[in-house]
């Protein structure tokens, strides 16, 4: 037992974290920021796997996320099942008690209330691939970021059960020893310009527990929110809107995208927002924005979008204007310049940009997510058809990623909670 305790107290002090079903990078960008080392992380696609790379491994990277990769493992994509299966859980039990958290958001598409939401499909079960990580590790914290929907349970659909995979997943790591914990997380109270809920499993090696200990995580987050905010200079008592996240990206001048000669590229104007100066960095607006080319749109798009600019109220379009315009999209929003974005998915040309007649573009999707803009984004900028399922182009990368600002701010509450149990 006391070897065992000694094992979390080292791990803790380390602050260091494996970041599973990573997809590229924005919950271990946003844990680097909060000053969290990055073991490895584990991504399947290779596009995905290659603007990780690119962003937060590579040498001259511009977010040295992870400087110790293990000497054993590939900087490669690889999928969590094959990291169990190719014979490195050898080296995976030698790292006890270096690795403080692990860390993931298993693919949400089975679950999303926004999807077909099947729960019959097998990406659902991918959750316990990160468990049997945990199991190897036996780290002193666990995370999983999921959908809302991970937290209901299937009723009509394929795959209906009595309790939801959230319920499942509390209950196996409660068997593995840790005291586990549901919230639900608001990320625009975070400093993400987008009303995104997202659930968070959390769980706690039961060896660490003290009554007298706080370490719900929901809890930490109320407390280091503010902190968190004003350390970016971000309004606290508001969420930043559309209109200061993207505002310095719709300049009149267009530019050749850089990576794409056959399509325009939108161009910088001055940022005046705290928010986008945050997410520039100083890049100055003679630069031409990283993947903010401009989808070429036909006649009866941009109609649609102009019909919606002149004469809908912002929000999700109607179903009697969707049916007017003859679209098979079965939702767009027009986003509105005074509020957070809506949910960001992975389909850009659900979203009409607030003052041009047109779609927005990934590094629009990407400021809504808080991606800092030189964080450059590799791939196909989208797939449609049955593709859509296997490749994740860079729409999907940033739909499907943790906003790294929420990222952030769980990474300070996470190090709020490992301060406390370190020091009784």
């Amino acid at each position: 037992m006391e070897d065992e305790l000694k094992s979390l107290h080292d791990a803790l002090e380390h602050r260091r974290s494996v970041d599973l079903f990573a997809g590229c990078g924005g919950l271990s960008l946003g844990l680097h920021q909060a000053g969290w080392e990055g073991t490895f992380a584990i991504e399947k696609d290779p596009m995905a796997f290659e603007t990780l790379f690119s962003n937060l491994v590579a040498d001259g990277a511009p977010y040295n996320a992870f400087p110790k990769w293990p000497s054993w493992l590939p900087t490669a994509a690889m999928a969590v099942e094959d990291l169990l299966a190719v014979g490195h859980r050898t080296e995976l039990a030698g790292m006890r008690g270096e690795v403080a958290l692990v860390a993931g958001g298993p693919p949400c598409q089975g679950f999303s209330v926004g999807g077909r939401r099947n729960g019959a499909d097998a990406r659902n079960t991918l959750v316990h691939a990160l468990l049997d990580v945990v199991e190897i590790l036996r780290p002193p914290l666990v995370l999983i970021e999921n959908v809302e929907g991970i937290a209901r349970r299937f009723v009509s659909k394929p795959g209906a059960s009595a309790t939801s995979t959230a319920d499942n997943v509390v209950c196996a790591l409660e068997d593995m020893g840790y005291d586990a914990e549901i919230s639900v997380v608001d990320a625009s109270r975070f400093g993400v310009p987008q009303t995104r809920r997202r659930v968070l499993i959390f769980g706690v090696h039961s060896s660490l527990v003290r009554p007298d200990v706080p370490h719900s995580l929901s809890d930490a987050l109320e407390e280091v929110r503010v902190d968190h905010l004003m350390s970016s200079g971000l309004p606290f008592e508001r969420p930043v809107t559309a209109a200061e996240a993207i505002g310095d990206l719709d300049g009149e001048r267009r530019a050749i995208c850089p990576d794409s000669p056959k399509f325009f590229s939108g161009t910088y104007v001055a940022a005046n927002s705290s928010y986008a100066k945050l997410m520039r960095r100083g890049i100055p607006s003679s630069s031409i924005p990283d993947s903010h080319r401009l989808s070429v749109h036909g006649d009866a798009i941009k109609e649609m979008c102009r019909l919606a600019l002149a004469t809908q109220p912002p929000g999700r379009l109607s179903k009697a204007f969707m049916l007017s315009c003859r679209t098979k999209k079965e939702k767009k929003f027009e986003v509105d310049p005074d509020a957070p974005a809506s949910t960001i998915t992975t389909h850009p040309d659900e979203f009409i940009h607030f003052r041009e007649a047109r779609n927005v573009t990934v590094r629009e999707m990407a400021r809504f997510q808080s991606f800092p803009d030189d964080f450059h984004f590799k791939g196909r900028y989208t797939i449609n058809g049955p593709r859509r399922r296997y490749d994740v182009a860079r729409c999907s990368q940033v739909g499907n990623a943790v906003p790294p600002l929420l990222a952030a701010a769980i990474g300070r509450a996470l190090s709020t909670i490992s301060d406390r149990l370190l020091t009784h």
